[in-house]
């Protein structure tokens, strides 16, 4: 199995080393035809205001006014440069280049053509980059020679504007690109290598320990399929060769001698083809891709939901009626958690995504087909619903697949799949939304969602549940907080990390970027940050987890980590310590996400505790109340203060928690001492 890690590891990480290649040179060549396209339009405006300062000139001229005798140039290239949008100056300058008149900022950087230059060909202007502006040059004649030349210089801001977001369009495509390569590159390759393998190996395991019962999936299409072939076909023919060996002993002349002899060979092999065929499984990869597609159709909505809602109210409800649709659908998801968790216990992760992807699909046409604010809140909170079945669906899925001793990077990949899937579907819906509109968009989610059904029903085993339920929804609640270790992480440790995440990523960061003076791209790609950095940390969280089996101890440092990070402001301008808070937030939580969901399946081992989908789903519970909280809490906090202060006391509560949860384990781990 490790071979088969670094086999997908090398291969996701080649293909996305192709990839980006691929789409640097496109994107590169791209951007250099644009400019080359875009420049000449910039050279034509630039050439029209010179035009029209340059016949107006000459025609003074050739009316009998010496060219150094004219008079108001100052006020009349003014009224040029007003009269055109992104000019960077007009000037006026004679054969040798000195300037005479010019306004505009831009006249601070002019240097005048040299001395003895030819007038342009047809009456066209001479065209020249200086400095920050495309610079188009008219002559204006005296008798026939250049006795002066108009200059109009039109900024190249807007150029580089659009390039400069055009630049960052790619590379947020290409993270997007490179991110969804890699999840259908894992699924793929544990479906038709991994997989496969494994299948083989177990086989082999089997028949080397005597075991000639176990016939495997036949239809298994790739190399290792073949083999899995040649293994059923083995053992039928052994099968086959054992029945007619029990068939010529009854025919010799001592059967008994011969029955004995059959028997010691029964004690050392087992024949009979079993009834049950060994197939493929699904494994923790192969739960990641619906998943992540899931998440994705639900986060393609994520960039307009609040301007949506305002269009269907008409405007009138102000910021409340905005954020309706965003409270309905994380009240759903927090109501609907520990009923999911009771349905994943008595069906099975497979049925229990089934169940909650079918109101998630109703709840993206609903919304697509909302006509006012109620009906597309109330749509919003049916998506909600499904959102925590399915989510508790697939983390119980992938502690149940999850190989012995790597728990903690099964479930980190949860949080993986997760993020990778809320990445994506943000920066592509914002795309989607602004090219074919809010009602396509959602119902391009909803078919996102049909297809995850079927890739569910396609590739997940049925069952996995229990057959009824052993304890009730509030008894399983009562179980869960009576255990100390349950109760403790959730309240000093989930619902403070989404109490920060609600409260300072998502309401005070971008408040406090946009009073920095940073464009609404910039703030986007500030708060995009957390994720970035989130993903590997989840990576590193679960690895540490899983090799030095202190999970709490992670917990509580990640909780430290992010209490500095808010602390920052103290030592570091507000314009360094935004990005930096940002930086140290997402670490924090990867580090913490993976261990905090690693520690439930043991939890849940505890005489009378809940089973492990129940405690998950209570876990959930408790970072949803984290995520309702935080912003009106950070709120709260901005009004009583500034920014500045805001993040401090964020950063406070972060480091209490956290302290307080790690003095928790020490207490814990000097009781136990003490009573061996």
């Amino acid at each position: 199995m490790t071979s088969d890690r670094h086999l997908i590891a090398r291969v996701v990480v080649v293909a996305a080393l192709l990839l980006t290649m691929a789409v640097a040179f496109v994107s590169h060549t791209a951007l250099r035809s644009f400019e080359a396209e875009l420049r000449p339009e910039l050279e034509r405006e630039a050439s029209v205001v010179g035009g029209i300062g340059a016949r107006t000139l000459q025609r003074a001229v050739e009316l009998g006014v010496p060219f150094r005798s004219l008079s108001g140039l100052d006020e009349y290239l003014t009224s040029l440069l007003a009269a055109q949008q992104g000019l960077s100056y007009v000037l006026l300058a004679d054969a040798e280049g000195q300037r005479i008149a010019s306004a505009g900022a831009g006249a601070a950087s002019f240097s005048g053509l040299p001395v003895g230059t030819s007038a342009p060909e047809r009456g066209g202007a001479l065209m020249r980059q200086l400095g920050g502006s495309y610079d188009a040059a008219l002559p204006i004649l005296e008798d026939g020679r250049i006795v002066g030349w108009m200059h109009v210089g039109i900024s190249r801001e807007r150029l580089d504007t659009v390039l400069n977001d055009m630049r960052w369009d790619v590379l947020i495509v290409l993270l997007v690109v490179l991110l969804a390569t890699s999840e259908f590159l894992r699924f793929s390759l544990f479906r038709t290598v991994s997989a496969p393998v494994e299948l083989v190996s177990r086989l082999q395991a089997r028949l080397a320990a005597g075991d000639w019962t176990l016939r495997a999936q036949d239809n298994i299409v790739s190399e290792a399929g073949r083999v899995v072939r040649h293994l059923n076909v083995l053992v039928r023919r052994m099968n086959d060769r054992w029945d007619r060996l029990r068939w010529m002993a009854t025919q010799t002349d001592a059967p008994s001698r011969a029955a004995t002899v059959l028997d010691g060979v029964r004690e050392r092999l087992r024949f009979g083809v079993a009834s049950v065929q060994d197939g493929l499984g699904t494994g923790a990869a192969s739960g990641r891709l619906p998943l992540f597609l899931f998440v994705f159709a639900e986060q393609l909505s994520t960039s307009f939901n609040p301007i949506y809602a305002l269009e269907l109210a008409g405007g009138q409800s102000g910021i409340m009626g905005a954020a309706l649709p965003i409270v309905a659908f994380v009240a759903a998801v927090a109501l609907f958690t520990p009923y999911g968790g009771s349905i994943v216990a008595r069906r099975g992760p497979r049925d229990a995504m089934l169940i909650g992807l079918g109101p998630a699909a109703i709840g993206h046409v609903g919304a697509a087909m909302a006509t006012d604010l109620t009906t597309f809140a109330i749509a919003r909170g049916i998506c909600g619903a499904g959102y925590a079945i399915v989510t508790i669906a697939c983390q119980v899925h992938l502690a149940q697949e999850a190989p012995k001793g790597r728990v903690a990077r099964s479930l980190g990949g949860f949080t993986a799949a997760v993020m990778t899937g809320a990445v994506c579907g943000t920066a592509i819906g914002a795309v989607l939304a602004d090219r074919v509109g809010f009602r396509v968009t959602l119902t391009f989610s909803m078919v996102l969602v049909v297809l995850t059904a079927l890739l569910v029903l396609r590739n997940f085993v049925a069952g996995g549940g229990s057959e009824q339920q052993t304890m009730g929804l509030w008894r399983s609640a009562r179980a869960a907080f009576s255990e100390p270790r349950f109760a403790l992480l959730v309240l000093f440790a989930a619902i403070p990390a989404k109490v920060l995440l609600g409260g300072f990523i998502f309401f005070l960061a971008p408040l406090e970027l946009r009073e920095l003076g940073l464009s609404q791209a910039a703030i986007g790609r500030n708060v995009m940050l957390y994720g970035l950095c989130m993903l590997p940390a989840i990576v590193l969280g679960a690895w540490l987890t899983d090799r030095t089996g202190r999970g709490g101890l992670i917990i509580a440092l990640a909780g430290v980590l992010n209490g500095l990070a808010l602390l920052l402001p103290l030592w570091l301008d507000r314009d360094m310590a935004l990005p930096l808070a940002i930086i140290g937030t997402g670490l924090a939580q990867g580090l913490a996400a993976a261990p905090m969901l690693a520690i439930i399946p043991n939890l849940s081992l505890a005489r009378g505790a809940p089973r492990t989908a129940a405690m998950l789903s209570f876990l959930r519970l408790g970072e949803r109340f984290g995520s309702v909280i935080g912003p009106p809490a950070a709120a709260a906090l901005l009004a009583l203060g500034s920014g500045q202060e805001t993040m401090l006391a964020l950063g406070v509560i972060s480091l209490a928690t956290a302290i307080g949860y790690a003095l928790s384990l020490a207490l814990k781990a000097r009781r136990q001492g003490e009573a061996a």
